[in-house]
């Protein structure tokens, strides 16, 4: 650094600062500020490129200028830190001093630089001397500790806030600025103890504090002090809401789900319906589907807001229809047109252990007389009518459901969605008519192109379930010239038309038979399609090797491992050329591996299909899950 400039400086602070204001009143401000902000751009810039001293004497030359900007002097000070800088950087600040000495940022500065000389004991004083001026203002006391933090000082700004609180008469004061030292210093029992205190008393900072105490999760120990805290907090007598809300985030972020609704649910909020909506759908994101459900219903008892409560009931309806999606146990790397909406397997089971389904179906009985009309009372209803299809069976329901929907949701995209599926729904009923019907009214109704993608592709689960191979193939067609490429149902189409195209003519008994089958799908009459599956006979040249694959998938859906293994060893004992055996060979592997826990004896079915199927879909993540049986670099 150009040291002329610092021995300039220091003689220029001296100046008395009438110059500066003749200066001004010359009219040359203008030109000078223009000039500054010029210089700060400059220097501002040679201290990224790392030009550290450059952009010191640059930043010195402003300070000289206009002594009064003492933020430049900060940003030099930033420059230039550790011991070695010190003697320079005090010199300058008494300097500074001589004509700023009320400025609390750089009397408190002063006290840092002391300190960093290991002259601590009169750094101490120092700053001693400028809280003893100013007692009663908190600004001093921000000032002084984080002057103090930022030398090391850490005991000694714990020590100043403490008797700070003394001096104003307030154990509550300074709890923020304590948590946080408290929490650098590693002591989370203060720390916790600290933000519960703040909390307490500044509702609105529920998220900020809560996000610092889960921080301090990360701790070994810190939960346990945290929660002990909590507890001594929330026994104190008056109103601590917040700290229950506080508990709960806790709770949640520690994957204590069912524990987190139960503190809320034990508690009286019902004036903090939005933080407890906020948590129920953390719940939610995190598929904790059951106390998701229990505050849902909370909200929906409690609430007075008619549009908080429509949120509730929408949200409710969803955990149920997510919790009716049946998980497994492990990601199988086989499937059968998996995605393909016109040969999904939909397969739910309601849980056994769910006992509330009932009365919560009760409850959307009289969600349109509570809500009337509004986009939230349909949408429930869409996920009520959804159940009702999928595993209550109660088709009639479900049909007068997505009708009611069809015809009277205000929104047009819950109006077509409603119509979509009460199509599924007539069709699960066989009422091919009523769907063809449906679809002419969605048309006119929705004002859509009748050949528009979604159109169509309700037009071809209607084939498919009459069994009109001809029309079929023309729907199909006409699919394919409707939709993008790029649109999902595009690639649908084709992988639909290939499997019709490639197994007989539209005569043929067998493909029909297999349509057949999947009108039994559609219908959720699974046990009818497995046995009109497996009466299907031919070579791989038919669709014989498809009607087998398609069976045990249904069969693994529906859990009856024993049937399905019988039919996978029958299937590789018939179909030894079928291009479906390496979907069999992995379903037969995985149910060694993972249902029979007989790793080992899955790896011959997954080592044949690496060796005679190299272009399978799943080829890498096989290969990844053989190399992990065998071991080493195999």
């Amino acid at each position: 650094m150009n040291r002329v400039i610092i021995r300039f400086l220091i003689f220029a602070l001296s100046i008395p600062f009438l110059v500066v204001d003749e200066a001004n009143g010359q009219g040359i401000s203008g030109r000078a500020k223009s000039q500054d902000q010029i210089l700060e751009q400059r220097a501002s810039s040679l201290a990224r490129l790392g030009r550290t001293e450059e952009a010191v004497d640059l930043y010195l030359e402003i300070l000289y200028k206009n002594p009064r900007n003492y933020n430049i002097y900060f940003r030099v000070s930033n420059l230039m830190p550790g011991p070695e800088n010190a003697p320079v950087l005090l010199e300058i600040l008494g300097d500074i001093l001589k004509t700023q000495s009320n400025n609390t940022r750089l009397s408190a500065e002063k006290g840092r630089l002391l300190y960093l000389l290991d002259r601590n004991a009169e750094a101490v004083q120092h700053w001693q001397g400028l809280v003893h001026n100013n007692r009663n203002n908190n600004f001093i006391y921000n000032s002084v500790t984080n002057a103090m933090l930022q030398a090391g000082a850490t005991t000694e700004a714990i020590d100043l806030l403490n008797k700070g609180r003394k001096s104003l008469n307030d154990p509550q004061a300074f709890a923020f600025e304590l948590a946080r030292i408290y929490a650098a210093a590693h002591d989370y029992d203060n720390a916790s103890r600290e933000y519960l205190s703040h909390l307490d008393k500044n509702p609105g900072m529920l998220d900020h504090i809560s996000n610092q105490l889960i921080r301090l999760l990360e701790n070994d120990g810190a939960f346990d002090l945290i929660n002990a805290n909590m507890k001594q907090r929330l026994a104190l007598p008056g109103d601590h809401q917040i700290l229950v809300l506080a508990q709960a985030k806790i709770l949640l972020h520690e994957q204590h789900y069912a524990e987190c609704a139960k503190t809320i649910l034990a508690s009286d909020l019902s004036r903090s319906m939005k933080d407890v909506m906020a948590i129920a759908n953390d719940l939610l994101a995190e598929h904790a589907w059951v106390p998701a459900a229990d505050l849902f219903l909370f909200i929906s008892a409690n609430s007075k807001d008619k549009r908080q409560i429509g949120e509730a009931l929408l949200n409710l309806a969803s955990t149920y229809e997510y919790r009716l999606q049946q998980e497994q146990s492990y990601k199988s790397l086989s499937g059968y047109f998996q995605g393909n909406q016109f040969l999904d397997l939909d397969v739910r089971f309601p849980s056994t252990e769910d006992a509330s389904l009932e009365r919560t179906l009760k409850l959307y009985d009289s969600l349109q007389t509570l809500l009337p009309r509004t986009n939230e009372a349909f949408r429930a209803s869409f996920h009520i009518a959804e159940i009702q299809l999928m595993v209550s069976g109660d088709v009639d329901r479900a049909v007068r459901g997505f009708q009611n929907i069809f015809s009277n949701a205000p929104r047009r995209d819950i109006r077509l969605s409603g119509g979509r599926r009460l199509v599924d729904a007539l069709l699960v009923k066989g009422d091919t008519l009523a769907a063809l019907q449906t679809l002419t009214e969605m048309v006119d109704k929705l004002n859509l192109d009748e050949d528009a993608p979604e159109i169509v592709a309700s037009r071809i689960k209607i084939r498919i379930h009459q069994g009109d191979i001809s029309r079929l193939k023309r729907e199909l067609l006409n699919l394919s010239g409707a939709a993008s490429p790029a649109d999902p149902i595009f690639n649908d189409g084709l992988e639909l038309m290939a499997l019709i195209d490639g197994n007989g003519d539209e005569n043929d008994p067998q493909l029909i038979n297999y349509l057949k089958a999947e009108r039994f799908v559609i219908q959720h009459k699974l046990t009818e399609a497995i046995r009109t599956l497996q009466d299907i006979r031919g070579e791989s040249s038919s669709i014989a090797d498809e009607a087998g694959v398609r069976s045990i998938q249904i069969l693994l859906a529906l859990g009856n491992s024993d049937e399905a293994v019988k039919a996978m060893d029958n299937f590789l004992y018939t179909f030894s050329d079928s291009p479906w055996r390496a979907q069999v060979l992995v379903w037969r592997g995985e149910e060694l591996q993972f249902k029979q826990n007989d790793p080992q004896a899955a790896i011959p079915f997954y080592e044949e299909v690496i060796v005679n199927n190299p272009h399978f879909l799943g080829i890498q993540e096989l290969r990844i899950r053989l190399r992990s049986l065998i071991g080493g670099d195999s």
